[in-house]
């Protein structure tokens, strides 16, 4: 027998076995720096939301505190969202929901490797918008949101009095009288729904 010959026949190949083990050679290569790409572009799109809020005219608005100015218009002009919706005179709510956002907001650390397109897809996590109302209540209506409040309408502006002092008002600016005191109302504006479906866009 001509062993020669025998040891000079080329080896099988299993196709498929080949491509996965180069696709189990490459997934980890391939995630560690998928990984990098999708959490700095997270974190681009989440500061731009979290820039979104802040220079909303709610936020802006309710970020200056008892002393602001009714700058939206939602109270015609009259007082301010701060003290009209009863925050604590130091709370910042703005604040409060952007650390809310930022939080809990995170990439899913094992992505989804596809063998076929050497592609990788990654989930990532935010808070709903009813999770946010959920975190963000009325200080004197418990179950409701000021959030939602903002969009859909608060009640009670024409029983507000704003003024330069009450020592029984949270915010120190502004108390619910017993007596209607007019008869305008508060205007809703767009809010966070606008803001959310933004960001929801951008990570499609």
């Amino acid at each position: 027998m001509d062993w020669s010959r025998q040891n000079n026949m080329p080896p099988k190949i299993n196709k498929a076995n080949l491509k996965e083990d180069i696709a189990n050679s490459c997934e980890e290569a391939i995630s560690k720096e998928a990984m990098n790409i999708a959490k700095k572009t997270l974190n681009k799109k989440l500061e731009k939301y979290l820039n979104d809020i802040d220079n909303h005219p709610v936020s802006q608005e309710l970020s200056k505190g008892p002393d602001g100015t009714n700058t939206t218009n939602t109270l015609g002009g009259r007082a301010n969202l701060f003290a009209f919706i009863g925050f604590d005179a130091a709370e910042k709510p703005i604040e409060n929901l952007k650390r809310i956002i930022k939080n809990n907001t995170f990439l899913d650390k094992k992505g989804q490797f596809n063998t076929k397109t050497f592609e990788i897809n990654f989930d990532i996590f935010t808070p709903s918008l009813e999770e946010i109302k959920s975190e963000t209540p009325l200080p004197f209506e418990n179950g409701k949101s000021w959030v939602k409040g903002i969009e859909d309408g608060i009640s009670g502006f024409g029983y507000y009095v704003y003024g330069l002092l009450f020592r029984k008002s949270r915010s120190g600016r502004g108390i619910q009288s017993k007596n209607k005191i007019r008869t305008a109302i508060y205007r809703p504006i767009k809010y966070m729904s606008e803001i959310y479906s933004n960001f929801i866009r951008s990570l499609q």
